[in-house]
């Protein structure tokens, strides 16, 4: 076992500077930690990382960086983007600090393309000529799916560089997020190196830089600090969060239904965070991709299905061959697992089948009748700026009539950059919030705008609190 003054991941995903952390060898937060590289000729990120460092982390990471859940970095608010700026800041210290080896860490992922002992020996290479300084070793974990961790191999092949082998994918009743055994990865990181505990320092530094902050607004102690810092957070909620809820709750009207169709899940999402369950329509777990799009499967519901479905493994939902609309269907499926066994996705697209022509009747029947309907329709910003936006509302308002509706509001969501751009009329209303989720995390709470779908659930209400059924698929992961 060797000790490093510094060891770092490099790839391929989160899961390597994960099982890092999980071996005690990597003590604070770096570049590479939640930080995926979309890189078509390179699946396995290395020669797209390796420019960016010999950049000095300046070109390339705000381009081609995506966080988790699929955000681009670019796309990242402020604060998302200074702590970023704050790892690179880090990474660049320790690595001027450290006097005489530091270790590079590569590690396979069963959910993509992996790099080669070649690549890795180039990224070695690139490396050391970016810090000569100091030597740059190199461990490379390889997926061997025949090996396991038992009868691992660890392979020295010269110049610090180690590569060793076994299988590390996660047991799929693990159902972790991270397609690896973190246990097992740390466990053979650990046989082979250690680190120094460089945390220290930085510990110091950051002290140094509370006490200035302490300094810049006049506090004293750590514990004035902490309520000047909770007293700010709590204007700025006042400010903007409460305002809008009490804003809504004048003006709140109570509905028989609150029926979300669409773009994507995000309505549904918050109205079950709000009023904790969801009265679904066909589209509530839908993603589609316009207006028109919509309307034209309102007006002909009978087209949904009627050249079969295909599971799309990108999105992990179930793709209308008529009407290009995906579905989600019940069955809980790792996009870093694989493809379900086919058995479960009959069983599942079976069921879609089934429960899409009941709730098809259901939609018909609720829109014609006398009772009461909150219709929330979420507008893709694209579309809400685009010349015809307000032609495209029509038209989806039109083929909910003809489908019978009466006695509703359409409710049409935009983002607050949209304001503005799609126009009230008869039976129809305009709201905004600051922003929707990223497509690839619609089911994330932390995300978006939770103040402004809590403001806009509290304008449109439901009369009665119906029982959750079951729990709701993002409820399970």
């Amino acid at each position: 076992m060797k000790k490093y003054d510094f060891i770092f991941g490099i790839g391929r995903d989160g899961g390597c500077s994960a099982a890092l952390r999980q071996a005690g060898l990597q003590l604070l937060s770096l570049p590479w930690d939640n930080i995926d590289i979309a890189d078509k000729t390179d699946a396995s990120g290395l020669d797209a990382k390796l420019k960016i460092m010999e950049s000095g982390f300046k070109e390339g990471i705000r381009e081609n960086g995506i966080l988790p859940k699929g955000l681009p970095l670019r796309e990242a608010d402020s604060e998302t983007k200074a702590q970023y700026d704050r790892r690179v800041e880090r990474f660049d210290a320790l690595m001027k600090e450290s006097k005489e080896c530091v270790l590079a860490v590569y590690m396979d992922s069963p959910a993509a393309a992996n790099a080669d002992v070649g690549k890795c020996q180039e990224a070695q290479k690139r490396l050391q000529a970016l810090y000569p300084h100091v030597k740059v070793d190199f461990l490379m974990l390889s997926l061997d799916y025949d090996r396991p961790f038992s009868e691992r191999a660890v392979d020295d092949l010269g110049d610090g560089f180690t590569r060793t082998s076994f299988n590390f994918r996660a047991n799929s009743s693990m159902k972790a997020t991270i397609p690896v055994d973190l246990s097992l990865c740390s466990a053979a990181m650990r046989s082979v190196a250690s680190v120094r505990d460089y945390s220290a320092s930085r510990k110091a530094k950051a002290k140094r830089t509370l006490r200035e902050k302490m300094r810049m607004v006049g506090a004293e102690t750590v514990w004035q600090y902490f309520l000047y810092r909770r007293r700010s957070e709590f204007k700025r909620l006042l400010s903007v969060a409460i305002p809008n809820v009490l804003l809504a709750r004048l003006r709140r009207k109570k509905y028989d239904h609150v029926l979300s169709i669409g773009m994507n899940c995000e309505p549904a999402f918050r109205f079950a965070i709000s009023w904790g369950f969801v009265e679904s329509t066909p589209f509530s777990w839908a993603s589609i991709k316009s207006p028109l799009q919509l309307a034209e499967v309102l007006r002909y519901p009978e087209q949904i299905g009627s050249k079969g479905f295909s599971f799309r493994e990108k999105s992990l939902m179930w793709g209308c061959e008529m009407t290009g609309i995906s579905f989600h269907g019940k069955l809980i499926a790792d996009s870093g697992g694989g493809i379900p066994d086919p058995k479960a996705l009959e069983e599942d697209k079976a069921d879609l089948v089934q429960r899409l022509s009941y709730l098809n009747e259901k939609l018909t029947r609720i829109l014609s009748d006398d009772s009461s309907k909150a219709i929330v329709f979420r507008v893709d910003t694209q579309f809400a700026l685009a010349p015809d936006a307000n032609e495209q509302i029509d038209a989806l308002q039109r083929a909910l009539e003809e489908r019978g509706a009466n006695n509703y509001t359409l409710v049409v969501v935009v983002e607050q950059a949209a304001r503005g751009k799609i126009s009230s009329a008869s039976n129809r209303v305009v709201r905004a919030v600051k922003k929707f989720n990223p497509r690839g995390s619609v089911t994330d709470v932390a995300l978006g705008d939770s103040a402004g779908w809590r403001a806009l659930y509290s304008e449109f209400t439901p009369k009665k609190i119906l029982p959750k059924k079951h729990a709701f698929k993002f409820e399970k992961h």
